[in-house]
């Protein structure tokens, strides 16, 4: 990873390190503001990524992801929970636009990672469904998108392993946030959600960052 990047992207890492202790005061002024740098501090550092196809859809990944923190930092709009699941399905879609392309045959753990990935979203979604009401449509499409981020990620011909691990968890943060919603709020869920959340970004941009 050139040196600019790795600047950049250590930067996010702190920025969402201190987002994360920050929760326990929250919520606070300007809550929305200091949730979004992590993001916006990758996507500087995806500006200076050498790959313009890989650059144009890690940046809207990331754009999309920090308009989804933001709009779930403001819980008292409205359209919060909505808005930012929609911010987030479009992330999402351009994760897959730009993971796409790098897909190879899937060998060791991979292998075995994917029909688990698959199986524990539908029992997830299945433990969700009673709760959704309104909400069962939009949230099952938005898990079949994740989970396809998740499975080209495990595609994906990197120099690592990072960006195939930060899918999963996103996957797993995700599944935090519909356990705590859906079914039962759980003790620490707030930052447990937020550092596995962090984690997946960082991953995420740290295995296509590092392709020369």
């Amino acid at each position: 990873m050139p040196s600019e990047i790795r600047r950049l992207w250590s930067v996010a890492g702190g920025a969402g390190l201190a987002y994360g202790i920050s929760l326990r005061d929250a919520p606070y002024p300007d809550q929305a503001i200091a949730k979004v740098l992590m993001c916006g501090f990758l996507a500087l550092a995806a500006v200076h990524h050498a790959r313009s196809r890989e650059r144009f859809w890690l940046c809207a990944a990331l754009a999309a992801s920090a308009a989804g923190d933001a709009l779930l930092a403001m819980q008292d709009l409205p359209i919060s929970f909505v808005g930012g699941l929609g911010a987030f399905l479009a992330a999402h879609l351009a994760y897959c636009a730009l993971l796409a392309p790098l897909r190879s045959p899937l060998r060791g753990w991979r292998r075995a990672a994917l029909p688990l990935l698959w199986a524990g979203a539908a029992a997830s979604y299945a433990a969700f469904f009673p709760q959704l009401h309104e909400l069962a449509a939009p949230v099952g499409i938005y898990t079949v998108v994740l989970c396809s981020m998740a499975s080209l990620a495990l595609f994906a011909r990197l120099p690592s392993i990072a960006t195939s691990l930060g899918g999963l968890i996103f996957v797993a943060s995700d599944t935090m946030i519909g356990i705590d919603r859906f079914l039962e709020p759980f003790t620490g869920s707030t930052y447990a959600i937020w550092f596995s959340y962090a984690a997946a970004q960082l991953l995420i941009t740290a295995g296509i960052l590092s392709r020369p």
